[in-house]
């Protein structure tokens, strides 16, 4: 009796049983080098983010969002680095060059005894609705000089699965319209963009 109860049930109601719960997309991508266990990382500095048309403001809007959200999903020490600490070293353009200036993470590892460096650029934005936000971050050892983790992000507000990460990820069972306001929020949307980065570290 209790067989044919279980059978009917699922008849009736397939999508009560089989539904999964909503999954959070993977926006960002990372390239890891082959070598990264060997690294001893404890302690890492993380910048304030940089790129063309951003104001110094917004680069410390970023770089706080990828701290909070590196600070729950790694085990590191992170150690918030000022603008002025890049502006008296030598400055490496890393998005144009392709590379790190030896000096300017060997300048910042020994002033804050670091293992490791973050450097972000935003390569693409728009803080007005529909929100665009591209980011590029790369850790870069102190002991090598290299980039040993490298992540990227692309967030188009237009994008059904940016829209529905933002949904898990904002949303609340007391109020479901709250990652609506992350369509209209540049702070929020960053700090769903760091999210997604930190995931993958």
């Amino acid at each position: 009796m209790k067989h044919w109860l279980v059978l009917a049930l699922a008849a009736l109601a397939p999508g009560c049983i089989f539904a999964r719960p909503p999954r959070m997309p993977e926006l960002a991508n990372a390239v890891v080098s082959s070598d990264f266990e060997t690294y001893a990382l404890h302690r890492i500095g993380l910048l304030p983010f940089v790129g063309r048309g951003i104001e110094s403001e917004q680069g410390l809007d970023l770089q706080r969002a990828l701290h909070s959200e590196l600070g729950q999903s790694t085990p590191f020490e992170l150690v918030l680095l000022d603008t002025s600490d890049l502006a008296e070293l030598e400055a490496s353009d890393p998005y144009r060059r392709g590379w790190y200036k030896p000096r300017t993470i060997i300048g910042l590892s020994q002033r804050y005894n670091l293992d490791g460096v973050v450097f972000g650029t935003v390569t693409q934005e728009r803080f007005f609705p529909p929100q665009l936000l591209s980011l590029q971050v790369d850790l870069v050892s102190a002991e090598t000089g290299l980039v040993i983790w490298s992540s990227s992000v692309n967030l188009d507000a237009s994008d059904q699965r940016v829209v529905d990460g933002l949904k898990l990820f904002y949303g609340t069972e007391g109020n479901e319209q709250d990652w609506r306001v992350a369509l209209l929020s540049p702070e929020r949307f960053a700090r769903f963009a760091a999210f997604q980065v930190a995931c993958l570290l």
